[in-house]
């Protein structure tokens, strides 16, 4: 069986400024920062900074700001959604400053930030001995999800892409890994997600962005046409895995709850637009329901 989830491709080989260079040598080193500081500051200075900092910058020149806007006068218009770039900003730096901070606590800290709801429906998907989809979205604090998996019990994998700086990639995966957690690089193939799910893990991918040289197909997304990764849709189809969507939420005490839904399941006779509808539709509900807390500065309906 063969997934394609990237197509490769060859540029030219560019001379990297000296402005850029600059910029990539600074980038570990402000990152490592970054985590050392979000892991030792308590939490409600971590919220505070992230709001001053989303705040900051939401007021500069930059690319995300516009795209932002053009989601503002489009698809939350549409939708009904209200809310701004200082919000969208902060709740992700929020979500981020909390990953690092947790990555540094025990268990049962751990479990006292995050609440579960629904894990019978994980039980029930892993039951059936041949693996698991769980799909989820770049929706609230999304890295927190596969250690509250794990820590119900089941083996857990995820599927992700790496950062352009490497040094940073290799720091961010070993604070995914910490609790156990295999990390899979989507270039890699279908092969090792296919040993995984054989094997019996929880497989977690997300699916919500418009992503250069992934297999994907047009589908509505909070009603407009985006394309959307079909990897999952097609191995759950040929390999008769369960999909199990799943979402963590910030609530307004501030701590999380992760929504476990009923597992899917599909076979031949579905179709991969029909399977990826109502995964979007899922999606789609999740950003509904709390839209600060998705990633509205990714253009989600790339042209």
């Amino acid at each position: 069986m063969t997934v394609h989830l990237k197509t490769s491709y060859s540029s030219p080989t560019m001379k990297r400024l000296p402005f850029k260079t600059l910029r990539h040598t600074l980038t570990f080193p402000a990152f490592r920062l970054v985590i050392l500081a979000a892991a030792v500051t308590p939490r409600w200075l971590s919220r505070i900074n992230a709001c001053v900092l989303g705040w900051l910058l939401s007021r500069l020149p930059l690319p995300s700001n516009r795209i932002i806007e053009k989601h503002i006068q489009g698809v939350m218009k549409d939708n009904g959604i209200v809310t701004k770039a200082a919000g969208i900003y902060s709740s992700v730096l929020t979500s981020f400053f909390d990953f690092f901070y947790l990555s540094y606590r025990s268990d049962s800290a751990y479990r006292k930030l995050v609440e579960v709801s629904g894990a019978e429906n994980m039980a029930e998907a892993v039951s059936r001995g041949t693996g698991v989809i769980a799909v989820t979205a770049h929706f609230s604090a999304w890295e927190l999800l596969p250690r509250a998996v794990k820590l119900l019990g089941f083996e857990t994998a995820v599927v992700g892409r790496s950062l352009s700086q490497k040094n940073a990639s290799c720091v961010l995966d070993k604070l995914r890994q910490k609790p156990g957690i295999q990390t899979v690089d989507r270039d890699a193939g279908a092969s090792p997600i296919v040993r995984l799910l054989r094997s019996g893990h929880v497989l977690g991918i997300l699916i919500d962005q418009s992503t250069r040289g992934v297999d994907s197909e047009l589908c509505d997304f909070l009603g407009r046409q985006a394309p959307t990764p079909v990897s999952p849709a097609i191995l759950a189809k040929r390999l008769k895995v369960p999909v199990v969507t799943l979402h963590i939420t910030r609530r307004k005490n501030h701590r999380y709850i992760l929504e476990i839904d009923k597992p899917l399941f599909f076979d031949e006779k579905d179709s991969v637009s029909d399977i990826l509808e109502q995964l979007n539709n899922r999606i789609s509900s999740w950003i509904l329901s709390a839209p600060e807390q998705w990633v509205w500065f990714h253009n989600r309906w790339r042209k």
